[in-house]
């Protein structure tokens, strides 16, 4: 199988994305730039360019922008503009007719105040698509992280059932942490992949505090002045991974101690993007090295959803 086009804005993960997986086409833009009509309008002329460049679509593998929805997101949560991009995939449906689609997104995505999600399977069903949808939790299907994600299947084809497929593929035992980055103490730095963050005087302090009392999670005292008195509910920023369960969700903010769970289990000091990249389920061969700030490396292993859902549900669907 051939990926065909792949599309996002962001330009360093395009560029990995086409370095690994030799796309026919890789373009840096705003999926509008190409899918600019309503759903069930006519056509636009950017529409009309891409169905001319696309043909024979077998699936459609679609991650909208999950920050409009996310419970981290105090501003705008569930009435963000991001939201409506969901939709474009029942657009890009309309014009190219791809066999099969996979949409992928927070939980909370079906609370958005637009109601895009229902939206977005309406219009896959009226197209003559067979539609399911769920909660997955990750950690079923082997990755070492307690990341749950809420799944559109959509099929021409077949009948889908997200939970059996999901129940077919799980693991009797839920890996670990040190399961997925033991071998990783011993790695030397040697850039930016595999070096972690050199962090504040400050934060060097509390983990040290961690390790001296052997604790997971920081006291109250020794945070910053808006969590001292214990009136948060963020236990887990700055606080020490489990080496024997699941990880937290991983994000872009791996490489501040302040931004989750994200301490090493054994090492006094944050997970570098290598550990980050291995609780993602990216494999050791997937090539990051065109990335050169730490930002960006973060924010792309962060954004992305382990790559084992994708698997498992493109087995059942292409079989």
């Amino acid at each position: 199988m051939v990926p065909l086009l792949a599309v996002d804005k962001d330009a360093d993960s395009v560029a990995v994305y086409a370095k690994n997986l030799h796309c026919k086409q890789s373009l840096v833009c705003d999926i509008l730039d190409l899918v600019d009509g309503e759903l069930d309008s006519k056509r636009t002329r950017r529409e009309r360019a891409l169905q001319r460049s696309l043909k024979g679509v077998d699936i459609l593998l679609a991650g909208p922008p999950c920050q409009g929805h996310s419970d981290l997101n105090n501003h705008t949560r569930r009435d963000d503009p991001r939201n409506r991009l969901y939709d474009r995939v029942g657009r890009f449906a309309q014009l190219t007719r791809p066999n099969h689609i996979i949409i992928e997104n927070v939980p909370a995505a079906v609370h958005d105040r637009l109601g895009t999600v229902q939206k977005t399977l309406q219009a896959l069903q009226a197209l003559g698509y067979e539609t399911d949808s769920s909660v997955v939790d990750l950690s079923r299907i082997g990755v070492p992280q307690g990341r749950k994600r809420h799944v559109v299947v959509a099929s021409l084809t077949k009948s889908p059932c997200t939970a059996q497929v999901i129940e077919d593929h799980s693991v009797r035992r839920r890996r670990s942490v040190m399961w997925a980055i033991d071998d990783l103490r011993a790695e030397s730095p040697n850039g930016v992949f595999t070096t972690p963050t050199h962090l504040s005087d400050e934060n060097v302090k509390r983990l040290a505090y961690l390790y001296e009392h052997d604790l997971y999670d920081l006291p109250n005292k020794l945070r910053p002045g808006c969590h001292s008195h214990g009136n948060h509910s963020y236990k887990s920023m700055y606080g020490r991974l489990h080496g024997d369960r699941c990880a937290q969700t991983i994000t872009g903010g791996f490489g501040s101690p302040g931004q989750g769970r994200f301490v090493h289990p054994t090492q006094q000091r944050v997970i570098t993007p290598h550990e980050a990249a291995r609780l993602q389920f990216f494999p050791d061969f997937f090539d990051f090295s065109s990335v050169k700030t730490r930002t960006s490396l973060a924010r792309m292993i962060g954004n992305a959803v382990p790559m084992k859902l994708s698997y498992v549900l493109c087995l059942e669907l292409l079989a």
